[in-house]
């Protein structure tokens, strides 16, 4: 048997196009090409790289791309570790049909479940799944008690891939439950323990070479790396994770493609994630044994600017009748923003932001007749900038595609504070729950536990700001996720005060605002604090250009 340097070597020598080991010595070159978190974005979106605009993914350049390296190479398996549900108004009008019929043409074997896939809860799903002509998996979500889903995906899939057979585990996010709305019938089960058990279920079938389509995170990938044994690679997804290595000033990898882990054995295992929206396409080239042992790797992330590919004929065409009735409501022009609303992930999850801001206060706007005084609004509804410029129906929908209501009730000053201690608990993994406010102002201290962090709470009344009064009852308005308990918020399901569904559409209500303010110029007012943040923790782009609208 070759040495491990030797086949490196090898393969390095041959590049991506193959690492020239013939079945002779019993190994086996596969080619992962992957995406995850592709959130419905089927049209190309604008990045700057190097100073300068570019077009970059889309369905249409995707298809042609796959279709390039199924003519150039062989042993291909692509997958899509998940989220491909909600993100632009094609997913408001499709409810994830249009991605599918895209997904058929890209010909995708495989996919994992995302949390997104839940946000309609199981009956949408259930049609996205029933039509499906790839595999979707998942191990740790358990459906004996729905019975809409029964059925419709498995733990795992074995697929076969130049006459050998490749075993590919599902793993899904067990924070669904709080960050989507699966209902009371799904359940979801520890992944390591489940990935384990389905790992020794496709060794128990002679299945060696095994993948896992993971959609729990990288942070989490790696965790599971080095706990699992018998699967050589992991593909992630849900962190929307950039890795690899670009010329780009504009772009701030997380780490290495591939990340390599050592599992309990010793053993080298791959994590891998391709960033989101299709902006990159990862392609993973694995060599194993005959006994499922990697042999040699080589990775590259491409991403998907102009030159990697043309945009596929019938694809373009295909996209242009699904945006039919897609264009006739994005048209609509409600207002002028006279700045960029940043929305970055980065941003609305770590700290104040003017667009967080703006929609607290319209959540606050809308509701004043209940006497509202403060809102609350987690930064993970938030999933789009909005660029100086006209602000359409369309990016509002962008912006808020969840389709939540404005729920108003009586808070103690108590829960005020305990559901601020919620927002910034996992304040370091860029979490959903962290908490865009109006009508308070509040600073948190990194450097305190979890619990514990939240040092100040002032709520603005008509003599000014002053301190929050545990003891007093306060009228607030939220978005009906968190109000259920989404994203960690047990004491807002849990508050016994007034309570009531407004049915306020959020989108609705907040289109409403801005056509009564017509001209939108909103900014930073000091309403988070935060204090002891890491060194190097503040973003670059802090004041707010939003040149690349990297990590929305």
């Amino acid at each position: 048997m070759y040495k491990r340097r030797e086949v490196l070597k090898a393969g390095a020598a041959l590049g991506l196009a193959g690492l020239g080991l013939g079945r002779a010595q019993g190994a086996f070159t596969l080619t992962l090409v992957h995406t995850n978190d592709t959130h419905a974005h089927l049209e190309p979106m604008e990045l700057t790289l190097s100073g300068k605009k570019v077009r970059v993914g889309g369905v249409a350049q995707r298809i042609a791309f796959f279709d390039r390296l199924r003519a150039g190479r062989k042993n291909l398996l692509f997958l899509d570790a998940g989220d491909v549900f909600q993100g632009t108004l094609y997913f408001n009008q499709y409810r994830g049909l249009a991605d599918r019929y895209f997904m058929h043409r890209a010909l995708y074997r495989v996919m994992a479940l995302g949390n997104h896939e839940f946000d309609l809860g199981p009956g949408p799903l259930a049609e996205f799944l029933k039509g499906a002509r790839f595999k979707v998996v998942s191990a740790n979500v358990g459906v004996e008690r729905e019975p809409r889903l029964k059925g419709l995906f498995s733990p795992y899939a074995v697929v076969t891939v130049g006459g050998e057979k490749v075993g590919v585990i599902g793993l899904t996010t067990p924070d669904t439950r709080e960050i989507a709305n699966p209902g009371p019938t799904v359940d979801f089960l520890d992944p390591y323990e489940s990935a384990q058990k389905a790992v020794y279920e496709l060794l128990r079938k002679g299945v060696n070479k095994i993948i896992v389509l993971s959609h729990l995170g990288y942070a989490e990938d790696l965790k599971l790396a080095r706990r699992l044994v018998g699967a050589q690679v992991i593909v992630g997804g849900h962190s929307h994770t950039l890795l690899g290595s670009f010329p780009h000033k504009e772009l701030a990898p997380a780490g290495p493609y591939p990340t390599v882990v050592k599992n309990p054995e010793g053993k080298d295992v791959l994590v891998v994630q391709a960033w989101e929206w299709g902006k990159v396409v990862g392609l993973l080239e694995v060599t194993f044994n005959e006994k499922g042992e990697l042999l040699a790797y080589k990775g590259e992330p491409v991403l998907m600017t102009p030159e990697v590919s043309p945009e596929d004929f019938f694809a373009k065409e295909a996209l242009l009748a699904y945006a039919q009735p897609v264009m006739a409501l994005m048209g609509q022009v409600i207002a002028e923003a006279k700045v960029d609303l940043v929305g970055e992930r980065a941003i609305v999850r770590k700290r104040e932001s003017n667009l967080g801001n703006l929609i607290a206060d319209g959540m606050v706007w809308k509701t004043k007749n209940a006497g509202v005084q403060i809102a609350l609004q987690n930064g993970g509804g938030i999933r789009a900038s909005i660029p100086k410029g006209p602000i359409t129906v369309g990016k509002v929908y962008e912006v808020l595609p969840f389709g939540n209501t404005l729920v108003v009730m009586d808070l103690k000053g108590k829960e005020i504070k305990a559901a601020l201690e919620n927002g910034v608990s996992q304040w370091e993994q860029a979490a959903g729950r962290f908490l865009q406010v109006s009508g308070l102002r509040y600073a948190f201290d990194l450097a305190r536990p979890v619990g514990d962090r939240v040092v100040r709470v002032e709520v603005k009344t008509e003599k000014g700001y002053q301190p929050l009064d545990l003891e007093a009852t306060y009228r607030v308005v939220v978005n009906s996720f968190i109000a259920n308990g989404g994203d960690g918020f047990t004491v807002l399901k849990e508050a016994q005060g007034y309570r009531v569904d407004t049915g306020f559409a959020d989108a609705e209500a907040f289109m409403e605002y801005l056509g009564q303010l017509k001209e939108v110029e909103a900014a930073l007012e000091g309403r988070i604090e935060v204090l002891n943040e890491p060194q190097g923790g503040q973003p670059a782009y802090w004041a707010y250009r939003v040149p690349e609208r990297v990590g929305v």
